[in-house]
């Protein structure tokens, strides 16, 4: 196999390894397709818990990959520092109020809408509040165990929620849509300020959007058709319009070239791993459109069949290898078609670029040893595939549950094969400074073809 005999052959040979635009869920358009027998989805309570549901959903789906969701980060970016997030949390309710104090009416008047928020409010910081002393997650930068659920992308979802609610529904989704892009950033940057887990904001932006609804319910039972303003006229959106739209998801990857599989025992090989991705495309007709997909693949590696040699057993008991990354850039044509009761059956085929992220194999230094390394670490090998062209081909059943927004089961079968750069450690010098010898190129690619599955989340522009 190529990925476990020629990439790790250095080492053990002797040369001596994370929605958007959410908020169309809550508002059902006359427009949509009448159900001729099922009103599953027409119920109200299932077009409010919808996208909620499929937060928690993802929170414990992603439970597992935590640490390795972090990893990325790590890799990356681990001094990102910005504070951006603890003032863009409150960005869509000022909005709200701006509009207002410039006399653009929203769906209910100012006193009906703060009752609505100040609800939504407590109801958010209860929920939050309880559940981060009871369970007591540890933060990724243990600085607190508050970490499980995120406060402020609670406190984001839930301001994107009610500007949505006031004037995504009433005048036009793409206030919905800014407010929910504000509220994606403030979770991002929960995550890249390394304050939450992946985990964290999940959740959060489910409460956030659960709270919003059941304050608004609440609301609506006090004061009835009091303070509501008159409909702004639109133009129906019927099932035949062209279906151009923005997508989140995420879900799971498995590799499935044998170049990532583990065939015998002596190599490290990839397990199962995270699919995250953006994509959109902007259709000609109902059936036919032109887009793309920025996506990003990640395979933790196993070390535990991983046969040392002698050389290295003499230092070290084991080691590990950080997770594979490839990030996917690919254009081309999307499809779909309508089906009754508002279900599409959508399909890609999409080209491109792929390129990998860098990685280290890194040696567990024996503790007789590590005065003598420096370090219980020691990297010992570098390496980054090589930029390679990429395709991906994929399909769906997708359900729209409001006049914006739809979910979706998908697949997508993604194609590269990539050479490698490699530099081997060689010596460490009197400042303790690493010294690297490249590995020269033999030009022989290691296939990272997989298949991905999961859940998105659609938002429609139409």
């Amino acid at each position: 196999m190529q990925f476990r005999f020629h990439f790790y052959s250095l080492l053990f040979a002797g040369c001596l390894s994370f929605s958007p635009f959410i908020g169309r869920a809550q508002y059902a358009d006359s427009t949509l397709q009448q159900p001729t027998a099922n009103h599953f989805w027409k119920s109200s309570f299932v077009k409010k818990s919808t996208v909620p549901v499929l937060m928690f959903g993802a929170t414990a789906l992603t439970w597992p990959h935590r640490k390795e969701i972090r990893e990325v980060r790590n890799r990356f970016i681990p001094t990102f520092r910005y504070k951006f997030d603890d003032y863009l949390q409150y960005a869509p309710a000022a909005a709200v109020v701006a509009l207002n104090m410039a006399g653009v009416k929203g769906k209910h008047s100012p006193k009906r809408a703060f009752v609505s928020y100040a609800f939504s409010l407590g109801i958010m910081g209860a929920v939050v509040n309880g559940v981060k002393h009871t369970a007591r997650v540890e933060r990724p930068d243990a600085s607190s165990k508050n970490s499980f659920p995120s406060g402020h992308t609670a406190m984001a979802f839930m301001n994107a929620a009610v500007l949505d609610k006031e004037y995504g529904e009433y005048r036009h989704p793409l206030y919905g849509v800014a407010g929910y892009a504000m509220a994606t950033a403030t979770a991002l940057g929960r995550g890249l300020n390394n304050r939450h887990w992946v985990t964290d904001v999940l959740a959060g932006a489910g409460v956030g959007i659960l709270s919003t609804e059941v304050g608004y319910l609440i609301t609506d039972q006090l004061f009835k058709n009091r303070g509501m303003n008159e409909p702004v006229k639109r133009n129906p959106i019927p099932i035949q319009a062209r279906p151009s739209f923005l997508e989140m998801h995420l879900g799971y990857a498995t590799a499935t070239s044998r170049d990532l599989a583990a065939v015998e025992d002596g190599g490290v090989y990839s397990r199962d791993g995270f699919n995250y991705g953006l994509e959109g495309a902007w259709f000609l007709n109902k059936n036919f459109g032109i887009g793309g997909e920025f996506a990003f693949t990640s395979f933790p590696l196993s070390s535990e069949k991983a046969d040392l040699g002698p050389d290295i057993r003499e230092i070290s008991n084991d080691l590990f290898t950080q997770a594979l990354g490839v990030r996917y850039l690919n254009i081309g044509p999307y499809f779909s078609l309508p089906l009754a009761n508002n279900w599409f059956v959508t399909a890609k085929l999409n080209a491109g670029l792929s390129s990998g992220s860098k990685g280290n194999i890194i040696l567990n230094i024996k503790e007789e040893y590590q005065k003598e390394y420096g370090t219980a670490e020691l990297p010992y090998l570098k390496y980054k595939p090589k930029a390679a062209p990429s395709w991906s081909a994929g399909i769906g059943i997708q359900k729209r549950i409001g006049r914006n927004t739809a979910i979706k089961a998908y697949t997508t079968y993604f194609g590269s094969a990539h050479e490698f750069d490699m530099d081997i450690l060689q010596d460490i010098d009197d400042d303790g400074h690493y010294i690297y010898e490249h590995v020269p190129d033999d030009h022989i690619k290691t296939r990272f073809n997989h298949l991905t599955f999961g859940i998105g989340i659609t938002a429609f522009i139409w």
